[in-house]
């Protein structure tokens, strides 16, 4: 089995300094020019992408994971630990560590995919090897455009719920390229942004292996996050064909209602389309989202009892899904936990993040489909049929249906609040109320460290 760990060649990234998220040799202390020359050399590089985006404050594996959940109605935190929780009370500011670490994880990532793309011609390899050439090569292209769009759902609009997509500065620095140590980037705009997204997922689809392929990004993974970025793009037939074709393609099955409660504590199951290694030896440690999720840990990603999904679930126990309530009342901070981070080898730090689900990916479809006039019900049902006991078929739904829908498969899976946002709805916080789509607090400040190396940055309005 391919696993994603730590290198020697990587372990000095968390060491070097932070200053410039975009310098020209951000990712190894030695330059990828002269460490990456052979097919070992370039498995182990992009092995080492992964690392970057994991083990750290609002990496895929830690704060980042619930992000959305957190900046939603559904969710809060119970204890007064500050680690999560200024997310749910929405305190980030423009000099607090979580807007700084979402910064510098994804960028160091990108910095480094560009490393290697700019040495990956010269690596030499054998007729034998081209696929597996080809296939690394689109995990970067990959790689970069998931990143990318993952710094712009923190740090700009959506495209859906903007005002202007081609506004100066409403976009995100884009990395494609090597630069100097004193460069500073200026921010694309949105549509800059998102047409960058794309073309490297166009880029990577082609040369990637369509096999599944444990912890890497395969063809469907590709796939699967393009259909997410196009949605929300607001191409909704782009979005639609996509995810057809990973529902119809890929070798990805919906969990039953028999095995639901049990793939949260398994490791690359049958509709985890990308989900990343995470061990003993290399996680988020009290950063990671299972000690957010447990009275045991930090207890800052608890229900809100009051609020729609808690009160679904406890009403629906034909559901399946209301059995991934873990009641915690009795523990030092009290309350009713999301069980989809139960940890393995008795370590709530280790939990395989689940970046996309097959689940995602028919909610994806429908979401399109009604936005196109098509037959968004039939993907609702099939879901539905594979969650709930005795169900029956509907009809029609609506987009505020499929919003639900997707509260209640995906809750503390990053969805909720970006999901109303990109549709132009409000979301009803537990600490400081409604807020709007528009509301300056959606989106992360630029960090002030970034701010100070030059005036070719901007910070978001509000901040």
């Amino acid at each position: 089995m391919k696993k994603i760990y730590i290198i020697g060649l990587m372990s000095a990234l968390l060491c070097s300094s932070c200053s410039n998220f975009l310098e020209k040799d951000p990712s190894t202390s030695l330059p990828v020019e002269s460490a990456v020359t052979t097919m070992k050399d370039l498995r182990n590089a992009v092995n080492g992408i992964a690392y970057i985006a994991l083990n750290g404050r609002m990496c895929y594996d830690a704060d980042f994971a619930i992000y959305a959940d957190l900046k939603g109605e559904d969710f809060k935190a119970v204890s007064n630990n500050n680690h999560a929780g200024p997310i749910s009370r929405y305190q980030i500011t423009q000099t607090d560590g979580l807007a700084y670490n979402g910064y510098y994880y994804f960028y160091k990532a990108i910095a480094n995919v560009n490393k290697v793309l700019s040495t990956i011609e010269s690596i030499p390899y054998t007729d034998s090897e081209t696929a597996e050439y080809n296939d690394y090569k689109g995990q970067l292209y990959a790689w970069r455009a998931m990143l990318h769009f993952d710094l712009a759902r923190l740090y700009c609009n959506a495209p859906t719920a903007s005002a202007d997509v081609n506004a100066p500065n409403s976009g995100i620095v884009l990395s494609t390229e090597l630069y100097d140590a004193s460069y500073v980037g200026a921010r694309a705009t949105l549509k800059e942004t998102y047409d960058q997204i794309l073309e490297d997922f166009d880029a990577a689809l082609p040369l990637l292996k369509k096999e599944e392929s444990n912890g890497y990004i395969n063809y469907w993974a590709a796939l699967a996050l393009r259909a997410r970025v196009n949605l929300y793009n607001g191409d909704n037939a782009a979005a639609l064909a996509d995810a057809q074709a990973v529902i119809t393609g890929s070798p990805y099955k919906l969990y039953t209602i028999e095995d639901y409660t049990k793939v949260w504590i398994q490791e690359f199951t049958s509709e985890s389309i990308l989900e990343f290694k995470i061990t003993t030896t290399n996680n988020a440690q009290r950063n990671s989202v299972g000690y957010y999720c447990d009275s045991e840990g930090y207890g800052e990603c608890a229900f809100v009892e009051d609020a729609p999904l808690y009160t679904y679930l406890v009403a629906n126990p034909d559901d399946i899904r209301s059995k991934l309530i873990k009641d915690q009342t009795s523990g030092s901070e009290s309350g009713y936990y999301p069980a989809k981070y139960p940890g393995r080898e008795g370590n709530m730090y280790v939990n395989n993040p689940k970046i996309i689900r097959l689940s995602d990916v028919y909610l994806i479809a429908a979401e399109a489909a009604v936005k196109t006039g098509g037959d968004a019900a039939s993907y609702i049902n099939t879901l539905r049929k594979n969650r709930i006991t005795g169900y029956e078929d509907v009809t029609s739904v609506t987009l505020e249906d499929i919003l639900f829908e997707r509260r209640v498969e995906l809750f503390a899976e990053n969805s909720m609040a970006f999901d109303y946002w990109r549709n132009k709805m409000s979301v009803k916080n537990p600490y400081v109320g409604e807020v709007k789509y528009n509301d300056y607090r959606t989106i992360l400040p630029i960090p002030l460290d970034e701010l100070n190396l030059g005036d070719a940055l901007v910070q978001n309005p509000g901040y």
